[in-house]
């Protein structure tokens, strides 16, 4: 949106799509950021300038070529429609305080011109429960836990196929899952959130009901109290999420003219 004016008007294309992605996050690529304040853009033939609208805040070198990588798999290209931003070439250069120059960005213009389609479609229904530990003795033995309950939900409802049982350990490895690098963990207490996702509400709060129950009186090797191995901090204990989304489209669309498959109205006020 902030690229089509400039564009329209013959300035550069590299130049007013970079500007344009940073602009769309307003003053996040400032320093301190903040998603709540502007930020002004202007474009010459060979450069855009960066500043920002509240003096409590700066555009540095850091902030502008860091919020440059936001949402992107490389670090030098961004591809978009009809083609991909390169950043190989791209300065960024302190002007004073408050301005960022950034020169050398260009667009590549593809061979074929693309449009991505996404899509979502609904995969079932999820129910979560959160539950804390304080037992080192639990903590030590948690991933035998996990399997264990995981086997005696298995067992107990081998008619049911079609549900999705995760355990998400907070104080472990609960952000990074399996890549997560540090393996012996010194935590001394432990998040846990049991997440079901099934064909229908009903099961996933079935499933979810019974690994919470089975987690929450599971005998584990060294087990001291019989009273109960989870701390709740909300009753009921189970939340009913709804449902459930994933991607069912993200591809990419061969098209000769960019905009012929999209409806327009033009309206005169």
């Amino acid at each position: 949106m902030f690229a089509a004016l400039p564009i329209l008007k013959g300035f550069d294309k590299g130049l007013a799509l970079h500007c344009g992605k940073i602009l769309e996050c307003a003053a996040i690529a400032s320093n301190p950021g903040s998603g709540s304040d502007c930020m002004f853009g202007t474009i010459y033939e060979d450069s855009f300038v960066l500043q920002t609208l509240n003096p409590i805040r700066k555009c540095t070198t850091l902030s502008v070529s860091a919020h440059t990588l936001y949402e992107k798999t490389n670090p030098y290209l961004l591809p978009g429609p009809g083609g991909t931003i390169d950043l190989h070439n791209t300065t960024f250069t302190q002007l004073d305080e408050d301005r960022v120059e950034v020169k050398g960005s260009r667009f590549i213009e593809s061979d074929v011109y693309t449009i991505k389609l996404e899509g979502a479609k609904c995969v079932g229904y999820r129910t979560v429960s959160i539950a804390g530990s304080r037992d080192p003795i639990f903590i030590k033995e948690v991933d035998n836990i996990i399997e264990a309950v995981n086997l005696r939900v298995k067992d107990n409802f081998k008619d049911l196929s079609h549900y999705h049982l995760n355990f998400k350990i907070y104080g472990k490895n609960g952000v990074m899952g399996e890549l997560e690098p540090v393996k012996e963990i010194s935590s001394h207490e432990l998040c846990i959130v049991i997440d079901a996702v099934a064909q229908s509400q009903e099961v996933a709060n079935t499933i979810c009901g019974f690994a919470r129950s089975t987690m929450l009186h599971y005998g584990y090797s060294g087990r001291i109290s019989t009273a109960g191995n989870l701390a709740f901090p909300y009753s009921p204990s189970d939340f009913k999420v709804g449902a459930v989304y994933n991607f069912s489209l993200y591809h990419l669309i061969e098209v000769n003219d960019p905009i012929g498959i999209f409806k327009q109205t033009m309206l005169e006020l």
